[in-house]
């Protein structure tokens, strides 16, 4: 099943493509829609909002169920006792810019849906709205984690079969106080870690999907500021999005208490995917 945290925003009903999208492909082809009555946004508005969403949902021959609840304790915790325990499913929201803050997730709703274990999550950033949730070429930065290309697998999947490029792309940032210091060999065996990496990555990519397609490509870089790097690659590839794949210890430390992620959803100008698994 796919969920939907939606605010009664504009921004809301663009977050909302996607998950209609995602519920079209779907065995059960059902679209769970959560609205907290926070009061932020007039009840006329959000019903003319939902009802629209259950016209396209209808036009998809997608089950729309639409559930209004009552403030709680916060909108999180509203969200949470309405949200199934179930790892199959995939819960979609939308982090947005937060005022006098120019921040998107730090302190958000969607910073703390995306820390709990009910199951896996999405949060879009979208500034493409016209792609109506169906971007065809994506851009994967990876984080030489452990688990792999099995981190980002069950979204990705989601979205492959209506891809027609994908880039994956590894970052080893180093410190800029020891960039001078960075000898030619140590570039060298950075770089061939990053091969092999890669080479793990698309064997397990073409044992997954084996029937792909996309065409794949690869590049490894060696910075001081791999934000950067992300954007203007995405940038030069002309990419519709950049698929994050995020973790426990990297929301914690690389994320939240950091600017990289809050640069890349200010200054893209492509949509940005962040999934954390259950």
């Amino acid at each position: 099943m796919i969920i939907l945290a939606h605010d009664g925003s504009v921004y809301g009903d663009w977050v909302a493509r996607y998950a209609l999208r995602f519920a079209a492909d779907e065995e059960d082809r059902k679209l769970l829609v959560l609205h907290v009555l926070d009061g932020n946004v007039s009840p006329d508005i959000v019903s003319a909002r939902l009802g629209k969403l259950e016209d396209y949902c209808q036009n998809a021959k997608v089950e729309c169920l639409v559930h209004l609840l009552p403030l709680g304790k916060t909108v999180h915790r509203t969200l949470r006792q309405a949200i199934p325990h179930d790892p199959e499913a995939l819960l979609v929201c939308g982090p947005r810019v937060q005022p006098n803050k120019r921040t998107f997730l730090s302190g958000s709703v969607a910073e703390q849906l995306l820390r709990m274990h009910q199951c896996p999550v999405l949060a879009l950033r979208v500034v493409q709205p016209g792609l109506l949730g169906n971007p065809h070429d994506l851009l994967v930065p990876l984080a030489g984690h452990v688990d792999g290309f099995a981190r980002i697998l069950p979204v990705f999947r989601r979205l492959a079969e209506h891809l027609r490029f994908v880039h994956l792309f590894r970052a080893f940032a180093v410190n800029p106080l020891l960039q001078d210091h960075l000898t030619p060999s140590r570039r060298r065996t950075l770089r061939e870690a990053g091969a092999v990496y890669m080479a793990q990555i698309r064997a397990e990519l073409d044992a997954s999907l084996p029937k792909k397609n996309f065409r794949l490509d690869q590049s490894i870089v060696v910075t001081t500021a791999w934000p950067n790097e992300i954007l203007t690659l995405a940038s030069r590839l002309k990419v519709q999005m950049i698929l994050l794949g995020v973790s426990e210890r990297s929301l914690a430390h690389r994320i939240f208490h950091g600017a990289g992620l809050e640069q890349l959803l200010l200054d893209t100008t492509c949509d940005i995917g962040i999934y954390r698994g259950p």
